[in-house]
């Protein structure tokens, strides 16, 4: 792989090389391991464990299963030619595995056969929708595919790998599936917990950088990885942008410290007490206050049972 120097835009870089991070003159930092920085669940320590550079035995997992969201992706982004299609019943028939890895090992996606006319299925139904798009029908035509962009903020060098990038103007698109909903009220909540106003801020700054747009926009274009194959099309309001941009700063400035100290820091080391929050002891009372008024009732009942029998008696 040959060695960059110098910010700018680099179209031919693989995929493989893109995550392994070993075209930089140092290692990188991308929006998944900046994320693991900042946000609830992750720490340095998980950054640097992320890290393909810095972590000696990293290994990054390989999907043996079907994913027809990754599969439509590329699809959708690239050409019919980068896949082999392998006429088995599954990866476990005899000659699969092999044939898989051959396929692999000259850059092609290898897919069953009966996955495949699915995944047409799904691009072709997100091709039509975007079509009458009023942003969408924009959305990865008249551009590149899976371009990656390197720049740098102070001492450390960031990498982005964008979906798309456009011959010209300020939106830029990714593509996300999903097996829940693509409602945007409903994904709106999902793309807080995936943290994709975090990569909306990472990206449009390198985008910035680079110059490649002064006012860029990120759309996301969300689909369902189930019949009848609906999308959305969602973009962040402003307030969000700015608060997701503050992490990014961060996790930058976060990142620098660490490679500057050698110290990557998990956890505190001080024993955590949790109180309850608001919600949790609203939910505790509520439960006991049924409990309460279920008992009363029962007692109630119980009594009104009884009492016949007590006048009954001489």
């Amino acid at each position: 792989m040959t060695q960059i120097t110098a910010p700018g835009v680099y179209p031919d870089i693989s995929a493989e090389d893109y995550h392994a991070d070993n075209f930089l003159p140092e290692p990188s930092l991308s929006s998944s391991i900046a994320k693991l920085l900042v946000t609830p669940g992750g720490t340095p320590l998980h950054a640097w464990t992320e890290s393909a550079r810095l972590n000696p035995e990293f290994e990054r997992e390989e999907k043996t299963m079907f994913d027809l969201g990754a599969a439509a992706h590329a699809l959708l982004l690239g050409d019919p030619r980068d896949f082999e299609i392998c006429d088995y019943p599954d990866w476990r028939a005899k000659g699969a595995p092999f044939a898989r890895e051959q396929a692999r090992k000259v850059g092609m996606i290898p897919i069953l056969a009966k996955h495949w006319e699915r995944t047409i299925e799904m691009v072709a139904a997100a091709r039509a929708q975007l079509a009458s798009h009023e942003e969408g029908r924009r959305a990865f035509v008249d551009g590149k595919p899976e371009v990656t962009i390197c720049w740098r903020e102070g001492d450390v060098w960031m990498r982005a790998r964008l979906d798309w990038l456009p011959n010209s103007g300020d939106l830029f698109f990714d593509y996300k599936s999903t097996g829940a909903s693509a409602d945007p009220d409903s994904w709106g909540k999902t793309m807080l917990g995936m943290g994709a106003e975090f990569q909306n801020a990472f990206y449009c700054r390198g985008i910035r950088a680079l110059g490649l747009s002064r006012q860029p926009q990120l759309r996301f274009v969300v689909q369902e990885n189930y019949k009848p194959f609906a999308l959305s099309v969602v973009g962040l309001m402003p307030g969000l942008i700015d608060l997701a941009d503050r992490q990014v700063e961060r996790a930058i400035a976060l990142w620098s410290e660490c490679r500057r100290t050698g110290l990557w820091p998990g956890y505190p080391r001080r024993t955590a007490f949790v109180d309850a929050p608001p919600w949790h002891e609203a939910q505790v009372l509520a439960r006991e206050e049924r409990r309460a008024d279920a008992d009363k009732a029962a007692h109630a009942l119980a009594d009104e049972f009884h009492r016949p029998l007590e006048r009954a008696r001489p």
